[in-house]
Parts: C-alpha cells; sequence; structure tokens
C-alpha cells in the first residue's frame, strides 16, 4: 500500500541521508523529474535523487516531515495542503478528516468523506437492485462479475482475489490511466481493453451515454453508485499522518447473495508500506448465524489479540471453541502466535464502531 510521500533510497555527490531526524520538518522544492515518479528534490541545499510517490510539480514546494529511516533510504512523508476555506463551512471533525487524508478543502470531496463511512452498507445492494429490468441491467452484471465469491475464496488464492477484485471494480482507475500513458502502443491497447472491463468505466460511460437514464429514476442511482466508488477511492489510500489508516468496504457473495464486509486497519509505516506487526485491524460484517459480527485485531511483533464482537452472546462460546485450534494453525502459517481471545457486546463497542468510521485513537504500536 502506497504512501503519499518520497522515498529518498540514496543521495547524490555522496551525501547521506542520515543527518535528518525522525520526525524532523523539512522543506522540499522539485527541482528536476527525470521521468514519472522519479526526480531530485532539494533539502537544505542539498539535492537528492527521490522516487515522488506524491503528484508534484517542477519546482513545487511544500513542508515533509521525516517518516522512517531506515539503511540506503529515509520516508518524507508529505504535509497536507491547507487551502483557505473561503465560503465552504467545514465541520471541525471533516476540517480533521481531510487533513489527515491528505486532501484539500473541496465541497465534493467533504461530501464524500463524511458520506462513505457512514452510509447503511446494504445501500450498495439496493442500489444495484433498482437497475434490475432497466436498459442498465448490464451494469449489475458487471459488478456480480467484478466480486468474489465467499466459498471460493481459499488459502492459496483468496488474497489474490480480493487485490483482483478492487481492481476490477476500478479503485485504481486514474493510477492506471496515467501510467498507461508511459507504455508502447501494443501494451497500451492491451491496458485500455482491460481499463474498459472495470465498473467504473462502466459507470461513467453510461452517466455520458445518458442511455436508459429516465427509467426507474435511473440516473440519480448511476451517480450515487459512482459517488460511492469515488468515496471508497479516498479512504483506501494511507492517509498523511505518522500512522497509516484505510477504510475498505468489500463486496463478497455468498450463496449469490451480496454481503458488505467493513474493514478499517491502522499500522505504523514500514518504509512506503502498512507495517502488519504494529497495526489494528477492524471487520465487521453479517453472518446467518450471529448476524452482524465485529473482529478487533491487534498485531504486535508475532503476536495478535482479538475481540469477537456480537449483539448475540448466547452461542458465541461455543462457536469459538469449535474454531479455535484451526484458527490458531492459520495464524501460526502466517507467523502469528494467538495469545488472547476476548468476546463482547457489538452494541456497546462505541470505540470499534468509530474505528470503522474513521474515527481513530492514537497510536497503535500497544500490547493488549
Amino acid at each position: 500500500m502506497e504512501v503519499g510521500g518520497i522515498l529518498a533510497p540514496g543521495a547524490i555527490n555522496g551525501i547521506g541521508l542520515n543527518q535528518w531526524h525522525l520526525g524532523e520538518r523539512l522543506l522540499v522544492e522539485v527541482v528536476q523529474k527525470t521521468g514519472e515518479g522519479e526526480g531530485t528534490i532539494r533539502v537544505k541545499g542539498q539535492d537528492v535523487f527521490a522516487l515522488l510517490e506524491t503528484p508534484t510539480e517542477l519546482g513545487e514546494k511544500f513542508w515533509v516531515k521525516v517518516g522512517n529511516l531506515s539503511e540506503g533510504s529515509l520516508l518524507l512523508i508529505r504535509e497536507p495542503l491547507m487551502e483557505k476555506q473561503g465560503d465552504i463551512h467545514v465541520a471541525p471533525q471533516q476540517f480533521k478528516q481531510l487533513t489527515e487524508r491528505g486532501l484539500p478543502i473541496n465541497q465534493e470531496i467533504i461530501t464524500l468523506l463524511k458520506t462513505f463511512p457512514t452510509a447503511n452498507t446494504g445501500i450498495l445492494g439496493a442500489l444495484l437492485t433498482s437497475l434490475q429490468g432497466t436498459p442498465l441491467d448490464g451494469l449489475l452484471m458487471n459488478f456480480r462479475k467484478s466480486i468474489p465469491k465467499w466459498e471460493g475464496l481459499s488459502e492459496e488464492t483468496g488474497a489474490e482475489e480480493l487485490v483482483e477484485c478492487l481492481r476490477k471494480l476500478g479503485l485504481n482507475y486514474e493510477q492506471r490511466i496515467q501510467q498507461m500513458m508511459k507504455l508502447d502502443s501494443q501494451t497500451k491497447e492491451v491496458e485500455k481493453n482491460s481499463l474498459k472491463d472495470t465498473f467504473k468505466f462502466a459507470l461513467l460511460e453510461a452517466i455520458q451515454n445518458q442511455e436508459g437514464l429516465d427509467y426507474h429514476d435511473s440516473e440519480e442511482t448511476v451517480t450515487n453508485l459512482l459517488q460511492k466508488l469515488t468515496g471508497q477511492q479516498l479512504w483506501i489510500k494511507t492517509g498523511a499522518l505518522d500512522n497509516a489508516y484505510l477504510l475498505l468496504h468489500l463486496p463478497l457473495l455468498n450463496q449469490e447473495q451480496l454481503v458488505p464486509v467493513q474493514i478499517a486497519i491502522e499500522s505504523a509505516r514500514k518504509g512506503g508500506k502498512m507495517d502488519e506487526q504494529h497495526c489494528r485491524v477492524g471487520i465487521q460484517m453479517e453472518t446467518q448465524q450471529l448476524g452482524q459480527v465485529g473482529i478487533d485485531a491487534f498485531f504486535y511483533l508475532d503476536s495478535l489479540t482479538f475481540r469477537v464482537l456480537t449483539r448475540d452472546l448466547q452461542f458465541l462460546p461455543q462457536l469459538l471453541e469449535e474454531v479455535l485450534p484451526e484458527t490458531r494453525t492459520q495464524f501460526a502459517k502466517l507467523g502469528f502466535n494467538l495469545t488472547k481471545i476476548e468476546t463482547g457486546d457489538l452494541a456497546q463497542n462505541i470505540e470499534f464502531q468509530n474505528f470503522l468510521r474513521g474515527i481513530r485513537r492514537s497510536g497503535v504500536d500497544v500490547q493488549r
């Protein structure tokens, strides 16, 4: 998972990177761009070759914070752009979310950030169902082809299928278009056809063509679907703070029924990625036996503790006892020792619900 920052793997003219300190605030100027995602930055009068993982312009200046120091590389995290509010009213919590995500003050972005985490998880299914029997019924078929089936997620290929699902939905749609510009003509054509298979392309095409959008409020439905998808794109990025955070509403098919899964992950940063050994993972989904179930997991080095949360605690201990041996074995294969499992009432765990809505408590490097 990429970080909106700059990775300096080495220095020009023999200048070392160990002169700067973790958390130090530095002014950076982009003095040369040698290729897409590569260039030279000037820091305190010194020119340093860098991998630019954030959009930049030649001559642009901005503030960064030293986010990670490791042998031979230095991660500089770009501070969020602060624009004048002008006539745009921003509530304190919304303003905090904008700065945490590293996004400018924009009314449309504010709306997407606000509505995505708090939207009814069943709204996606309702929107798609409303397209049945309309000229846009093909959108529903496109979506169902994009998402994986619960029963088909295996230990060997499950992770790859989930990543491919996000790709088919088009969550990296704009990034792929940008990268496509660097390809040769033959490869570019293959990538262009692949982009046309994404759900986001299908939504954009439907809006552009306006075909059949006068039936059953289809125009509003397609617009709402596009807004939800764009909101997901804003929340799947890891943000601009020292701790990375992402929020994902992942749709799955279980016996041909759409099951929405909410996932929130907060972690320390490990270079340009999230640190799986210092992170918190929150998952919530609907189950047949227990209704809504939440998993609040804390990873610390090779240890794992988690709470299982539900509104029906009567049968939970027995179910956990049955699956615990296999659960320990599976996590052991991943290098984690499951040290403790707790249970709790989902309705009373307000902090967990807030975590799934993008509201974090400070720090994840903890042992429960």
